[in-house]
């Protein structure tokens, strides 16, 4: 949702004459300075009064937490909507209760500091390294330049923790140990002031051929953020395995953007299915979105090649040009992506763009 909000502000921005454009982007960078450093902007904010509205007005505190939130797309709500978005982070297992980030927090990225109700820990995940090929150690003192407090897998327990899965002893030995502690799979570091911040992802880890790890779900959070990305219809599925050299996606392509990006490139098309086909296309949607990942992924993950869905079709079909919902059951019930169906049933465009990432 906040994708979405932050996509559409920037679509009629980007419709406005150079005189607004400067005036926006002069005022959104004072605002995101004041959030910074604690000041306020009361002549700012009068250029940003109509997207406060949208929200009612009267916003003063918003929460997120169903899932992970890129540091501009928190920013950007931030600023334009004059709300301070907080994210919080919690498992089912642990019956949602894990961090929650202070209210007056205006730090990016971060998931706060762990609730009283329970203990978490960071403990060393020496198995997955990340972009640098350095593990990750609960005595590391620094990460990718910025001075941490210990990085590593989270674990949490506490009063609210599940003591496992229902009849299912196997899973339960797998994820919770005896002294109480549920492994989460999720990968994280202390900031220096004491909060959490998620990096990377074990369980959505997938190891390419030449051994590097790739973080699916991380790659997919941060290629969101492209214009062409119709998170409406579903967003960017990104793929991998073993066999692979370089990682792949599919790509529920935002319709508009890309008819505009054909006008300003003088290509031609008869159908919008031609349009998402059009090599052309396809490469220029590919490089903008490595060009979003470059410096915030891994070189690993810079996508080899995608394929672009129009998504026009019968959202409650599991046709190729079928967005992704919960009706389809390309997604699941809080509208994350169901990865199996969807390479089940986008088996047929999926097979040839594997290959596509194998040298």
């Amino acid at each position: 949702i906040w994708d979405i909000l932050k996509k559409g502000v920037e679509a009629v921005i980007a419709k406005q004459s150079p005189v607004v454009k400067a005036l926006w982007c002069a005022g959104f960078a004072t605002r995101s300075f004041a959030l910074k450093t604690g000041r306020g902007t009361p002549l700012v904010d009068i250029l940003f009064k109509k997207t406060y509205v949208m929200l009612g007005g009267r916003l003063k505190l918003t929460i997120t937490g169903g899932g992970p939130i890129s540091p501009d797309v928190q920013n950007f709500i931030r600023v334009v909507f004059k709300t301070n978005l907080v994210q919080g982070y919690a498992l089912t297992e642990t019956c949602s209760a894990g961090t929650i980030q202070p209210a007056w927090s205006t730090v990016n990225g971060v998931v706060g500091p762990p609730l009283k109700c329970v203990e978490m820990r960071l403990n060393d995940c020496s198995e997955v390294k990340d972009r640098d090929e350095k593990s990750y150690l609960n005595t590391d003192k620094s990460h990718y330049g910025s001075p941490c407090l210990g990085r590593g897998e989270v674990w949490i327990r506490g009063g609210p923790v599940s003591p496992g899965y229902y009849v299912m002893e196997k899973k339960t030995r797998e994820e919770f140990d005896d002294q109480g502690w549920f492994h989460t799979g999720d990968i994280a570091i202390w900031t220096s002031d004491g909060m959490i911040q998620i990096v990377d992802r074990l369980k959505n880890l997938i190891k390419l051929k030449g051994g590097e790890y790739i973080a699916i779900e991380s790659m997919e959070s941060t290629y969101a953020n492209s214009v062409f990305v119709n998170g409406i219809a579903g967003g960017i599925m990104c793929y991998g395995n073993g066999e692979m050299d370089r990682p792949v996606a599919l790509v529920q392509v935002n319709v508009g953007e890309l008819v505009k990006w054909a006008k300003g490139s003088g290509v031609g098309y008869s159908s919008v299915q031609e349009l998402c086909e059009n090599e052309a296309a396809v490469s220029a949607v590919t490089k903008d979105l490595n060009s979003i990942g470059k410096g915030k992924l891994g070189g690993n993950e810079m996508l080899a090649s995608i394929v672009l869905l129009s998504g026009e079709g019968d959202p409650e079909a599991q046709d190729l040009d079928s967005p992704w919902t919960p009706e389809n059951q390309f997604l699941t019930a809080s509208n994350k992506l169901n990865r199996k169906p969807i390479e089940k049933g986008f088996d047929k465009l999926l097979k040839p763009l594997i290959q596509k990432g194998i040298r």
